[in-house]
C-alpha cells in the first residue's frame, strides 16, 4: 500500500483507521486463517485502542466534524471531484489526436499537480485543485473544450464548487487538524496507523478478486468515503 499524503496524524486519517478496523473485525473469522495473530481477540482489541485514542486526543473536533456544515462541505468536494473526472474523460477522448493541448491544459488548471492525491482521498489536494482550477481557467480555453463536444454547466458546477468549498475552511481545517498531539499521542497513532496499514496490504491482497470486500481494505477508498 502506498503511503497517504495526508498527515498520519489528521483526523481524517484516525477515522479511516477506525472504519477500516470496524471491516477488520467484521470479516475476522476469515482473515484469521492468513495470520497467527490474528484472532477475534486481537480485532476486538484492536478497535478498543483506536476508539480510546480517538476518544483521548480528538473528541473536541469530532464534535466540530458533526456539524451539518462539515457534511456540506464534504458533499460539495465529492461533488466537485466528480465533476472534474467527467471533465479529464471527456478531454481524453475529444482531444485524444492533440495530445499537446489536452497536456497543456492539464497542466493549467491542476490536474498534473493534484488529480492523483485528490482521487486517492487527498483533501488538500482536492482543495488546492478546485483553487487552481477556478484561478487558471481562462475563456478561450474553455470555449475550445465546448466546441469539442463537452457541456458548458460541467465548467459551471467546477467553479461553483471552488467558490463554495472556500468558504468551509474551519471544515477543513478540523478535518486535516491533528488535534495537538503531544509526543506520546502521536506515537500512539503512528502506531495505529501502522497496523492499520499491515492489515491492508494482506487483506487486499486476500480479496483480490472480491472488489467490495477489496475496497473495505484501500485506505485511500475509505478516506475519501469518510
Amino acid at each position: 500500500m502506498e503511503t497517504t499524503t495526508v498527515c498520519p496524524t489528521s483526523t481524517a486519517t484516525v477515522l479511516a483507521c477506525q472504519k477500516i478496523a470496524k471491516s477488520f473485525k467484521e470479516n475476522i473469522y476469515e482473515l484469521s486463517m492468513l495470520r497467527n495473530e490474528w484472532d477475534p481477540g486481537y480485532a476486538t482489541s484492536l478497535n478498543v485502542w483506536i476508539d480510546d485514542t480517538i476518544e483521548k486526543h480528538y473528541l473536541d473536533t469530532l464534535e466540530a466534524l458533526k456539524d451539518a456544515r462539515y457534511i456540506r462541505w464534504h458533499e460539495i468536494m465529492v461533488a466537485g471531484l466528480q465533476h472534474l473526472k467527467v471533465l479529464r474523460a471527456s478531454i481524453k477522448v475529444d482531444f485524444k489526436n492533440d495530445k499537446d493541448f489536452s497536456k497543456s491544459f492539464f497542466n493549467l488548471v491542476g490536474y498534473t499537480d493534484f488529480f492523483s492525491d485528490a482521487k486517492n482521498g487527498d483533501h488538500i489536494s482536492l482543495y488546492k485543485f478546485l483553487k487552481t482550477f477556478a484561478e487558471n481557467l481562462d475563456e478561450e480555453t474553455r470555449q475550445k473544450i465546448i466546441l469539442k463536444g463537452s457541456v458548458d454547466s460541467l465548467f459551471d458546477k467546477i467553479l461553483v464548487c471552488a467558490n463554495q468549498v472556500a468558504e468551509f475552511e474551519d471544515c477543513f481545517m478540523a478535518l486535516e487538524g491533528d488535534a495537538h498531539l503531544n509526543t506520546y499521542g502521536k506515537k500512539e497513532v503512528a502506531q495505529i496507523y501502522s497496523a492499520i496499514q499491515d492489515i491492508c496490504r494482506i487483506a487486499i491482497a486476500y480479496y483480490q478478486f472480491d472488489a467490495n470486500k477489496r475496497n473495505q481494505f484501500n485506505y485511500y477508498k475509505v478516506l475519501v468515503n469518510l
